[in-house]
């Protein structure tokens, strides 16, 4: 179901705003802040949030402190930032899957995006499409002629409702083709899985298997963006094959709604100047671009996503496992 996130984020940094006289004349920020992170120390997220947190930490004066809060797709940090204070002291760090398809698949789920504040998100990165080096294809068109001839094709994923099968129930949407979802506990266990020979193709992010796509054991045969990345220039896209489809996948930053409007431009200032930085590229991986807008570009951009996943999720059946 839709969900109109511009509106409402626009009226909750209105009544923010509203207070504002009053918190400006208190220094901002007086004490140390903090970011929730949705994961265990190590992996890109951490990496981004602790980067984050020393860039910011001379620009405010104060210590920025990191705060691992690992577990359940993302939810467990998800309801600490959204039970935290809205005074400007909290930052939340949160994956694609919390932001999107969470509220869209979980009835039960403990928070709502309207109990946050969108401040940016921090990089978007697309999915591949690879093959084992044994599948007769080299372009997503020749890979959909396939598996019309096959009758039914199996592809390796981290699961339902993962962003891998959201990319090939896309492409089911557009082609026609059936193809079967294969759930794994890690996308290197599928990669292992089609160099063997036991599956014949994945659908992941682009890291996980550039490796064996450059040393030949496997092939990716189409990138999810509509242009090809100009660190990859030699992935394909699928809209080149005649499938124009366009889905990444992104990370946020997020605060407590009701966050007082001088703290949030405070912050946003900072954190823009940090994800532009040459240090942040340095720590990401060759796909993934950093990305920085409003809050209120941001906001718009999640009801946007929001609503595109929701029609897709009802048109194709996605649920959780």
């Amino acid at each position: 179901m839709p969900v109109n996130l511009s509106r409402r984020t626009s009226l909750a940094v209105g009544l923010a705003s509203l207070a504002a006289p009053a918190y400006a004349q208190s220094r901002f920020p007086d004490r140390p802040l903090r970011i929730i992170v949705p994961v265990a120390a190590g992996g890109i997220s951490d990496t981004i949030s602790r980067f984050l947190a020393e860039a910011l930490r001379p620009d405010l004066g104060q210590p920025v402190i990191v705060e691992n809060r690992p577990g359940a797709n993302g939810i467990l940090a998800s309801e600490a930032i959204a039970r935290s204070a809205p005074d400007g002291y909290t930052i939340g760090y949160m994956l694609y899957a919390a932001m999107t398809l969470n509220p869209l698949l979980i009835s039960s789920l403990s928070y709502k995006m309207t109990d946050f504040l969108p401040l940016t998100p921090t990089f978007k990165a697309p999915m591949v499409l690879a093959v084992g080096k044994d599948v007769p294809v080299r372009n997503v068109r020749e890979f959909v002629d396939y598996v019309k001839r096959q009758g039914t094709l199996s592809y390796g994923t981290l699961g339902n409702a993962s962003t891998g099968q959201i990319l090939m129930e896309m492409l089911r949407g557009v082609s026609g083709i059936e193809l079967e979802n294969v759930g794994y506990r890690g996308e290197t266990l599928a990669v292992t899985d089609m160099i063997s020979g036991n599956l014949p193709a994945v659908c992941i992010s682009t890291m996980n298997v550039l490796e064996q796509h450059r040393a030949g054991t496997a092939r990716i045969i189409g990138i999810s963006t509509p242009q090809r990345i100009p660190a990859l220039p030699d992935l394909p896209t699928f809209a080149e094959s005649g499938f124009p489809i366009d889905y990444s996948y992104f990370h946020g930053l997020v605060m407590p709604a009701g966050t007082p409007a001088p703290a949030v431009e405070r912050l946003h200032r900072s954190l823009g100047a940090a994800l532009q930085s040459e240090g942040l590229r340095a720590r990401l991986t060759p796909d993934m671009q950093p990305f920085v807008l409003s809050p209120a570009e941001f906001s718009t951009m999640l009801g946007q996503e929001t609503s595109k996943l929701g029609e897709l999720v009802q048109a194709r059946g996605i649920r959780l496992q």
